[in-house]
């Protein structure tokens, strides 16, 4: 009778933690004058390690890497810090008072890297988990009310010769102004769009021109307001708050 054999087999289990732990008490810092707060909350039962930077809006490089960090006049506190399983830290951002444009919104990327702590088990993997959000600083003392900017866009239709109609919208106040969903018509013409302060952009419509846009914006605090707008040949319309249910019956 022949004897069998029981081969043994090897399991390897990785434990590999890709979700963030971290969470942040906000997805836009407004920073007006010279400071600036964010809550951090560790929600894991863990404790964590936390570092954050700013850098300018147009480097994404994270600290260490291959290119250099330009200065900012701005201090981050605590840049580093151990945060308890379940711990709360008050994230500043502190602005040195010169430096930054005065005459209009500027906009900066305020990363925070989550490293949580090396687990039990001999074979997990931790990852560490990197969060950005836009940080706008908004010297004191600009025109205009930035909780109204979005009205004060400039919409129109442009064509140049025998080429296609192109949707035109020129930001001529001093802040950042956020679009989502915008449509001309039915048609999306894009997802999300940053305007910053005298920016223009164009889009080019499938179709007919039609006379009437959609879209959304954010406030201050990350809320959502629908707007639309009713275009004419003459002059550069102005979009209006809607109240309307069925969102275009006000234009």
């Amino acid at each position: 009778m022949t004897a069998r054999r029981h081969w043994p087999w090897l399991l390897l289990v990785m434990v590999c933690e890709v979700q963030a732990a971290l969470s942040l008490g906000g997805t836009r810092l407004i920073l007006v004058g010279r400071e600036a707060s964010l809550e951090l909350h560790n929600a894991a039962n863990r404790e964590a390690l936390v570092q954050a930077w700013l850098t300018p809006a147009t480097d994404d490089q994270a600290p260490g890497g291959a290119d250099p960090q330009p200065a900012l006049p701005f201090v981050v506190t605590p840049a580093l810090v151990r945060l308890p399983a379940h711990g709360r830290q008050l994230l500043r951002v502190l602005y040195h008072g010169q430096g930054m444009p005065t005459g209009r919104e500027s906009l900066l990327h305020l990363y925070v890297l989550e490293v949580p702590r090396r687990g039990e088990a001999a074979q997990q993997l931790s990852i560490a988990v990197r969060q950005r959000i836009n940080l706008f600083y908004r010297p004191p003392g600009l025109p205009g009310d930035p909780a109204a900017a979005v009205t004060g866009l400039r919409w129109s239709w442009r064509q140049a010769g025998d080429g296609p109609r192109r949707l035109r919208v020129d930001n001529p106040t001093a802040f950042h102004v956020v679009l989502l969903d915008l449509k001309a018509g039915s048609q999306l013409l894009q997802s999300h769009r940053l305007l910053a302060p005298g920016q223009t952009a164009e889009w080019t419509a499938s179709g007919p021109a039609t006379r009437r846009l959609s879209f959304r914006s954010l406030t201050d605090y990350g809320g959502q307001r629908s707007y639309c707008v009713r275009l004419t040949e003459q002059v550069p319309a102005m979009p209006r708050l809607s109240n309307s249910p069925s969102f275009m019956d006000d234009c």
